[in-house]
């Protein structure tokens, strides 16, 4: 005798979510020793003459040791895409209709950013006024866009542009060695999420991308090689 099929309906719960949109940072730290993300002058030369313009700071790296947020994220479509770059399974088929499964957890994967310029490189509370830098010292190390306050208006703080770091991470010398960590943080239903993608290398960033009534997308991708999540709430 076979046994009877079960076709109790199940019902599906009712499902509410609240998130609020757009309410996400984004934080990044180069991954060298000191935490400066030091840029080729020869490449990328930041330069700023005082209001007598009677001397000449020149930045030569950002300081991300207690991680930097950034800023410019495109909201009228999904702006930040993460996919893994190898599959976790793979199935190998085996004579007689049967198959084998493969699995492993590589976390290694590349992160797709749609940003747009938001402002340009600015000299922050440690700039020092020197010679003009195309024959005196160096000056300074920084090089920050200014916070965005409610306003929308550029102001102290540490917000840098997206698409200005990943062209200074991707410019240099000698090719990047460190790799930068990026996180992520939002929150959904009164929980924080943090995602953390660790050693992450610059793979595609545009030089310049200009446009008519718009704002140019740079697509900035990103490749990583591991990522961790940390969920946190309020206990009852």
């Amino acid at each position: 005798m076979s046994a009877s099929l079960d076709t109790t309906v199940v019902p599906q719960p009712i499902i509410r979510g609240i998130q609020a949109v757009g309410s996400v940072d984004i934080s990044y730290k180069y991954n060298s020793s000191d935490g400066l993300l030091v840029f080729d002058p020869d490449i990328i030369n930041i330069r700023e003459k005082d209001a007598a313009a009677t001397a000449t700071s020149q930045y030569t790296a950002i300081d991300t040791s207690n991680f930097i947020h950034l800023a410019g994220f495109r909201l009228d479509s999904q702006f930040l895409q993460a996919a893994q770059q190898i599959a976790s399974s793979a199935v190998i088929p085996i004579l007689g209709g049967g198959g084998l499964a493969l699995t492993n957890n590589n976390r290694t994967g590349a992160l797709t950013i749609n940003c747009t310029r938001v402002g340009v490189p600015q000299g922050g509370k440690a700039a020092v006024a020197g010679t003009d830098t195309t024959s005196g010292t160096a000056a300074t190390v920084d090089g920050r866009l200014g916070k965005i306050n409610a306003m929308g208006v550029l102001g102290d703080g540490a917000y840098y542009d997206m698409t200005m770091i990943a062209q200074m991470q991707q410019a240099q010398a000698g090719g990047d060695s460190c790799g930068s960590t990026i996180r992520v943080s939002f929150k959904f239903m009164g929980y924080s999420t943090t995602i953390e993608f660790q050693c992450c290398t610059i793979s595609n960033v545009a030089p310049v991308r200009l446009a008519g009534n718009d704002a140019s997308d740079y697509g900035v991708q990103i490749n990583y090689l591991n990522w961790t999540v940390c969920f946190e709430g309020i206990s009852a």
